[in-house]
């Protein structure tokens, strides 16, 4: 069985190890994608794609220092 979680702004900051203000400021410079909005106040990233830049932020890193 195939369960997608998703993270608010706070658990998807903790997930990156970042900061929220570093979360939302990442999203309004395009370096992360908005989310999927719920309501006003609820916006959620599925851990699938904080996985998927995070191991793009790796592979940029890694190629930046050979």
């Amino acid at each position: 069985m195939n369960v997608s979680c998703h993270l608010r702004a706070k658990g998807a900051a903790a997930y990156l190890g970042i900061s929220q203000s570093t979360l939302w400021r990442w999203v309004k410079q395009g370096r992360i994608n908005k989310g999927t909005r719920l309501s006003a106040r609820c916006t959620v990233w599925p851990r699938e794609e904080l996985e998927k830049f995070m191991q793009e932020q790796a592979s940029t890193s890694a190629g930046e220092q050979a």
